[in-house]
């Protein structure tokens, strides 16, 4: 299942509790999806053991309010992996709000089940670990998460203060937040900025100041967070331009540059010895150098020419560093 119809069927699930008679064609506006979505999501959750109720009299659905999805169906893999995702996210991302959101909710489903299922799944978990990056936000920017998740969640403007990238000084906006991103160890807020007069992308981690305002706005449809971000290396872009970069790895690296998706446009070409040519589309070449610098000598930037300079000069600098005796000792 798409991840991006599980959040929708949620939805459906709430407005169905909610006590009140939808027909299809309200549902679809509710979820900002066609009528013929909302019939396959309606088969979805009748095929999970959620009984969707049909009134003739009103010509709309329901659920019974006590309707729950039943946790005693779940599958021993379901449990497992849901309980180790939570478990490790909330070792590695310390201070973030969700992580402890995570726990609480996997420790409810674990005592809901049987007992032989929940002390095999608890047995289990022991042996099975994720190391993630370690990411530590600070207080002030958990603040500003509230109230960017509290904006996206409520559809509501926020006014916000935040640091320009590359540069000393601040600059505010009234934001319409779409989308919240986590992607490169920090999270992001994607919305429509009243100072640019189109979509941009704000660090929350360089925010100063967030206001929850209550003018609400509405989300457009035709807004796909996939469609934006498209051969985007940074969600931070500072151009709509892109560039075609290519890149050779040794055969020590080749095998793990091969096994991941970096970018939607890459194209990967095998040569001899086990090197590759690596090859994509991106926005942002700064972005890059630190990536490819953690391969060594075993990356080496073909072209643009303005990537390899980069990659040069920041080569330059370390050396200079490294060649003088440190000053600490």
């Amino acid at each position: 299942m798409v991840a991006g119809r599980i959040p929708r069927l949620l939805r459906l699930i709430a407005l169905l509790q909610s006590g009140r008679v939808y027909n299809s064609a309200q549902l679809a506006s509710e979820c900002e999806v066609s009528r013929r979505t909302v019939f396959r999501d309606l088969k979805t959750l009748q095929e999970s053991g959620i009984y969707v109720l049909y009134d003739d009299e009103k010509q709309g659905y329901q659920l019974p309010w006590r309707t729950i999805v039943p946790f005693k169906d779940l599958t021993f893999e379901e449990v497992l992996a849901l309980f180790v995702l939570s478990q490790d996210l909330d070792k590695t991302i310390v201070g973030l709000p969700l992580d402890g959101i995570a726990h609480t909710a996997s420790a409810k489903i674990l005592s809901s089940l049987p007992d032989a299922l929940r002390e095999q799944v608890i047995e289990a978990a022991q042996s099975i670990s994720i190391w993630l990056t370690p990411c530590n936000p600070s207080l002030r920017n958990e603040l500003h998460y509230k109230t960017i998740l509290k904006a996206v969640t409520s559809k509501q403007n926020v006014r916000i203060q935040y640091v320009c990238p590359n540069e000393q000084k601040t600059a505010s906006t009234m934001l319409s937040p779409y989308h919240m991103l986590y992607s490169n160890r920090q999270w992001f807020v994607v919305g429509r900025s009243s100072v640019d007069r189109g979509i941009k992308v704000f660090p929350i981690q360089k925010l100063i100041k967030s206001e929850l305002l209550d003018e609400k706005f509405k989300k457009p449809s035709r807004f796909k967070l996939d469609r934006y971000l498209d051969h985007s290396w940074d969600p931070v872009r500072q151009s709509s331009r892109t560039v075609s970069v290519k890149i050779r790895f040794e055969s020590q690296a080749a095998q793990t540059v091969s096994q991941i998706i970096w970018d939607k446009s890459q194209e990967i070409r095998k040569l001899k010895g086990g090197a590759i040519e690596f090859r994509a589309r991106v926005g942002d070449l700064e972005q890059m150098t630190d990536w490819l610098l953690s391969f060594g000598n075993q990356a080496e930037v073909i072209s643009p020419p303005s990537l390899r300079k980069l990659i040069k000069t920041r080569i330059s600098e370390m050396s200079q560093i490294y060649s003088k005796k440190s000053s600490r000792n």
